[in-house]
């Protein structure tokens, strides 16, 4: 039997709309009014493959008119209406999130600007995922295949309001089976920079600067991770959410000759922005897990 973790939504602002005009409009049989939905309380990527999720997910009482501003540090413990739904009854209403959290977006073939030098390298098109795997995600996959969970989980359980987060104490190889698990793989280091920098040498996914927070770096005052929805005004040039900050991403890029060691790209939340950009990466051995590296996995375009 699938087991979920049980939330409790709090009103942690005011309540500025009207929660009888989302429910009519997502209730509506016209893609004008979803989209308009989406435009005041969707934080996630849309497209049109999410149309019925999202009227699904826009219908229900999630908190959609409670969602904390994420931008104004510092920010607490967050479960998103995503994170909501995850933990829902109605298991419906969790497959929805889930779509949600699944989705892919083409990056199309071109020059990729690579590291602090910008070497200009030719990328051939692939699909990568908006989000970093999610606890959610993971957890699935662990009860499809009986995959170890990874150490902070308890029962096989992710920890409580955290669906919506990336999941962490992952090794490369737990990541690998994951990525096998869903058609995918994981991103080469070329691969992931593009994806986060776009076709210029920008140093954040959202440009040169950082004029507000924009990602869960130490800056934001998180102190774990965040929702991996939470950042819309952090996205990268195609559409990738948290390229930067929250958890360190694995790369199928190994750092040495021998291959006992892999490049991980991003960052994290537990460091500054001076670790966390679009060109910062570290390197770990296939076997290690900590508890800021995650992941998120490709596909063939």
């Amino acid at each position: 039997m699938e087991r979920t973790n049980s939330v409790t939504t709090k009103n942690i602002l005011n309540i500025t709309k009207s929660s009888a005009s989302r429910i009519a409009l997502a209730e509506s049989s016209t893609p004008d009014a979803i989209q308009k939905l989406c435009q005041d309380y969707w934080t996630c990527h849309f497209d049109e493959s999410l149309l019925d999720a999202a009227r699904l997910l826009l219908s229900t009482d999630l908190g959609w008119e409670a969602m904390p501003q994420l931008t104004t540090p510092p920010v607490g413990e967050v479960t998103s209406p995503i994170g909501y739904a995850l933990a829902h009854e109605d298991k419906e209403i969790r497959d929805a999130a889930l779509q949600a959290l699944n989705v892919s977006i083409n990056i199309p073939a071109g020059i990729a600007y690579i590291g602090e030098e910008s070497a200009p390298l030719e990328i051939d098109g692939f699909q990568i995922g908006v989000y970093p795997v999610t606890n959610a995600q993971y957890q699935r996959f662990v009860q499809d295949t009986g995959h170890a969970p990874p150490q902070d989980w308890i029962d096989g359980i992710y920890p409580a309001n955290r669906g919506d987060h990336p999941v962490v104490w992952v090794t490369c190889e737990d990541a690998e089976a994951y990525a096998r698990y869903a058609g995918g793989r994981l991103p080469m280091f070329p691969e992931w920079q593009y994806a986060a920098r776009g076709t210029d040498d920008r140093l954040f996914p959202w440009g040169y600067e950082i004029d507000k927070p924009r990602c869960n770096t130490a800056e934001l005052g998180a102190g774990t991770t965040t929702p991996v929805v939470s950042f819309r005004d952090g996205i990268s040039p195609f559409g990738c959410y948290d390229m930067v900050g929250n958890v360190w991403e694995w790369t199928n890029t190994p750092y040495d000759d021998d291959g006992n060691f892999r490049v991980a790209c991003g960052g994290a939340w537990y460091y500054n922005h001076d670790y966390s950009t679009c060109i910062s990466y570290d390197f770990f051995s296939d076997g290690y897990a900590e508890f800021v590296i995650g992941f998120r996995i490709v596909h063939a375009s």
